[in-house]
């Protein structure tokens, strides 16, 4: 994987690590901005590497009669980095109520490799089907049917649950575990917070909720605690910066002005 393509690695494998709360955890739907539209700009050094947005439909859609947000997230290598082909899409329909998933879609374009994916998540039953579209045949078939845990959530929901539990109840040091389904397999994940922190922006300081997973070990994160996220000390909790320690050096992922 090279150094642009960490970026998107990055910003579209945090997420689930983040965001994918237990049922336990008091998610306050209420606090979804409707037609909602966050534009972010990724960071080695002093080069800029890429661009992710993240966007809420301005109204709600019936999917097998449950009321749910239709969420997208994208994003692109930019600058130096167009040298290294990325364009990947996101989107979800995730329940009102309950902000877990019951459909999710995903387009890759990474240099050659290419995939187009749907996932049906039966949350009752705890399952989710996996189907994948194959050129020969023109249309999508299944890979396999997994088990799941309650209340499941992919990757977009994740962000939308972090962002609509109320982190101001929360101590520095006290932690919470998260579960999720991504890439085909479970996550357990804790999570400290630790505490408030204001940190510069192009528009001044901002007062932020700061964060931090324990994530497992792997070839591109430098140890198990490279992530730090910052979200907004307000009823929004937007992300604003995500920095994530590599082996060489570190990505710096920000919110830009709105």
């Amino acid at each position: 994987m090279n150094m642009y393509q960490r970026f998107f690695f990055l910003w579209l494998s945090i997420l689930p690590v983040f965001g994918l709360a237990q049922a336990k955890l008091k998610v306050e739907s209420q606090r979804v901005v409707m037609g909602e539209t966050l534009n972010y700009k990724a960071s080695w050094g002093m080069l800029t590497i890429g661009s992710a947005t993240t966007r809420i439909d301005k109204r709600t859609y019936n999917v097998n009669s449950n009321r749910c947000f239709k969420v997208d997230i994208s994003g692109q290598t930019n600058g130096v980095a167009k040298l290294f082909y990325v364009r990947d899409r996101w989107m979800a329909y995730i329940d009102t109520a309950t902000i877990t998933t019951h459909q999710a879609f995903r387009s890759i374009r990474e240099g050659n490799y290419q995939l187009d994916e749907q996932i049906h998540f039966d949350q009752p039953n705890r399952k989710a089907e996996v189907k994948v579209y194959e050129k020969k045949t023109k249309s999508y078939v299944l890979r396999k049917i997994y088990d799941t845990h309650d209340n499941v959530r992919d990757v977009i929901a994740g962000v939308m649950t972090f962002r609509l539990v109320d982190l101001s109840k929360y101590k520095p040091g006290e932690m919470f575990t998260v579960n999720g389904f991504y890439e085909d397999e479970g996550y357990k994940i804790d999570i400290t917070y630790l505490g408030e922190e204001y940190i510069k922006t192009d528009t001044g300081k901002v007062k932020c909720y700061k964060v931090r997973p324990s994530i497992p070990k792997n070839s591109v994160f430098d140890g198990n605690h490279a992530i730090t996220i910052w979200l907004s000390a307000n009823e929004a909790q937007t992300i604003i910066r995500v920095r994530a320690k590599l082996f060489i050096g570190s990505i710096l992922v920000e919110l830009q002005n709105q």
